[in-house]
């Protein structure tokens, strides 16, 4: 399907809609996303892209299934938490993590606009510990804050909370999914949470550089054409690897001269997002 036409139109829409007005998207799955016409307030990329904002967006389906639980660090108005919380169905859990109280603001409308049960709002930052820290509001946009500052940034104190301590502080028995979008805290979440990686081997979507660490060995890393982001999945678990695969993505080797894969992020920040903002 060409759909260049339509985002054309919707891109036309965004420039003469008034910035305090909100982008209402409906995922392919039916979850409903509302956003703020600001860039990077989340409501824009979706708006104009939909599923395709990022492909691991679009193939989320393929990757998680009922009653299982997805874990989202960076999670803005909830545009991949939406659509997980749909896929999970009531059986399964959506923890949603966004410290900037408006943002999350704003994730909370769109789970009660869903009506969904399944999703836990927390509105704290994750990190290597638990301790106060201080959240960079960079570039003035929420997809760009971050416990990495960027220039002279304004900050606020927030809390930082370790991904283990999270998990235990939820109860939770499984993770299946976790989503990183921390703006160059990734090896932070990571650091923090080598106890519950090792122990429920989720997959991990992070949007950053992978290199060789000690964290969560016999992972293998994977590529979406297009992608900024690296996937990275349990060698044990060989469905989500040939789906991979058969999506057409690119298995990355691991360097060096150990066979097996391992988890970290750079302390390297990407670009703002060229897709509007998200």
């Amino acid at each position: 399907m060409n759909n260049g036409p339509r985002q054309f139109l919707r891109k036309t829409c965004i420039a003469l809609t008034p910035r305090s007005a909100l982008l209402r998207t409906k995922l392919q799955n039916g979850a409903v996303v509302e956003g703020y016409n600001r860039p990077g307030y989340g409501g824009r990329g979706v708006y104009v892209y939909g599923d395709m904002l990022e492909p691991e967006l679009y193939c989320l389906q393929h990757f998680l299934g009922a009653g299982q639980v997805f874990v989202d660090v960076g999670a803005n108005v909830g545009v991949f938490a939406m659509k997980a919380a749909k896929e999970v169905g009531n059986d399964g859990l959506v923890i949603a993590i966004e410290p900037f109280i408006d943002t999350a603001f704003r994730l909370s409308r769109n789970v009660q606009a869903n009506g969904y049960n399944n999703v836990r709002v927390r509105t704290f930052c994750i990190g290597r510990a638990t301790c106060h820290e201080r959240l960079h509001l960079n570039k003035g946009k929420p997809n760009s804050f971050s416990l990495v500052p960027n220039s002279n940034a304004h900050s606020i104190s927030v809390l930082s909370v370790s991904l283990d301590d999270l998990c235990r502080w939820e109860n939770l028995e499984r993770m299946d999914y976790l989503k990183i979008d921390a703006e160059g805290a990734e090896a932070a979440v990571l650091e923090g949470g080598q106890e519950s990686i090792r122990r429920f081997r989720p997959i991990v979507q992070v949007e950053v550089t992978i290199s060789d660490s000690t964290l969560a060995l016999n992972y293998r890393r994977f590529t979406a054409p297009g992608s900024m982001n690296n996937v990275f999945i349990p060698a044990e678990n060989v469905k989500a690897m040939q789906t991979a695969s058969e999506l057409g993505w690119t298995e990355i080797p691991a360097s060096g001269p150990s066979q097996e894969q391992t988890l970290v992020s750079s302390s390297k920040e990407w670009a703002e997002s060229f897709r509007f903002g998200r």
